[in-house]
């Protein structure tokens, strides 16, 4: 997890041990998936054919047929919370990452990005809520908003790695209002009309970061804490962005990172959300 994504890694310290393992579990699940999807070294036949692999492995291991140990304990988390944590959102996560299995891969509009948003992220929401013991009538909506910002934003953090797999994710439509081609993100040219694209999906975020932490109260224990720990940690993505004028293709290395002193500071941000009496 600490190689794939910290901010994960982080928020999931303050979960208790037994949720945390079975966190771990369905992350890894999934942190797998998202490698064969982007695998540099591999062509989109053999991605294809490795997606309908890890669907049939999905299946097997649904009837208690794990082929690894990774697989045997995302089954045992599965039993664990039998009927409460269903295959729906894994089948939808592995319908999102075949659509990227495709030669230059875009969006058409905002409303199509979050379709994709829901499927690759917005489903992690709703495979943690069972382990949180959470009312999921109540719970779901905030979850999936929570998903989808993390996506969007992840999106946004990485413009430069995407381009270089051919990927633009930006929406067509809002691309081509600016007169901003596919060729000019591919080609890493950065001018106003881009830099607005990606604020106005920013904006998207933030609103989405909102929707998640006004729903957080529908979490037992520990789960408004550890939602509004992931709200302020991505919400210092978003400033980061700003300050960079949303300038996502020239930002040094390849993500668009925060450091671990504003991660301590985002924490100490949740905590006095969550816990201060005013």
């Amino acid at each position: 997890m600490s190689k794939h994504d910290p901010i994960l890694l982080f928020a999931s310290k303050f979960l208790p041990a037994a949720t945390a393992k079975d966190a771990a579990a369905l992350y890894a699940w999934c942190r797998r998936l998202d490698e064969i999807t982007d695998d540099p070294n591999a062509n989109l036949l053999t991605i294809q054919q490795r997606l309908a692999d890890w669907e049939q492995r999905f299946d097997a291991l649904c009837s208690d047929q794990p082929v690894d140990e990774m697989d045997a304990s995302l089954a045992q988390c599965l039993n664990r919370n039998a009927g409460s944590l269903n295959e729906q959102p894994f089948q939808d996560m592995i319908t999102g990452m075949k659509s990227d299995a495709v030669a230059n891969r875009t969006v058409a509009t905002i409303e199509d990005l979050e379709i994709y948003a829901y499927q690759v992220a917005g489903t992690v929401g709703l495979m943690l809520l069972p382990l949180l013991d959470a009312d999921m009538d109540r719970a779901r909506s905030p979850a999936i908003a929570l998903g989808k910002a993390i996506q969007l934003i992840n999106i946004l953090r990485d413009g430069k790695p995407d381009a270089a797999l051919g990927r633009v994710y930006l929406p067509q439509d809002m691309l081509a209002s600016e007169k901003v081609t596919n060729e000019d993100v591919l080609n890493l040219k950065s001018s106003d009309g881009y830099r607005r694209t990606v604020q106005k999906v920013a904006d998207r975020a933030h609103e989405l970061l909102l929707e998640a932490e006004v729903g957080k109260a529908a979490l037992p224990g520990v789960g408004p804490f550890f939602v509004q720990i992931i709200v302020e940690l991505y919400r210092g993505y978003l400033v980061k962005l700003q300050q960079m004028n949303y300038d996502n293709l020239n930002a040094e290395g390849e993500r668009v990172k925060i450091s671990s002193l504003q991660k301590i500071a985002a924490s100490g941000r949740a905590f006095y959300a969550i816990f201060s009496p005013f």
